[in-house]
């Protein structure tokens, strides 16, 4: 059973994923990030997982990954 699972409301509908580590929580979640058009960002997005610390931790991370994006190709 996957310990992390990620919620991702995309404007295609929502994208649910399951992983057994943040790395590949994130990595998963990026590549979901990376195919929503940068007029779209940012989409909302939701962690469960047994550490609040670790998903308040993914959930900034993503946060920052779709700033970074809106800054990145606005410029």
């Amino acid at each position: 059973m996957a310990s992390i699972a990620i919620l991702i409301d995309t404007p295609q509908g929502a994208r649910l994923l399951a992983a057994y580590s943040a790395r590949e929580a994130a990595l998963m979640a990026e590549s979901v990030i990376a195919t929503v058009a940068r007029s779209d960002l940012p989409v909302a997005v939701s962690v469960e997982c047994g550490s609040s610390d670790m998903a308040d931790q993914l959930m900034n991370y993503l946060a920052d990954v779709q700033m970074e994006r809106v800054l990145a190709e606005a410029a």
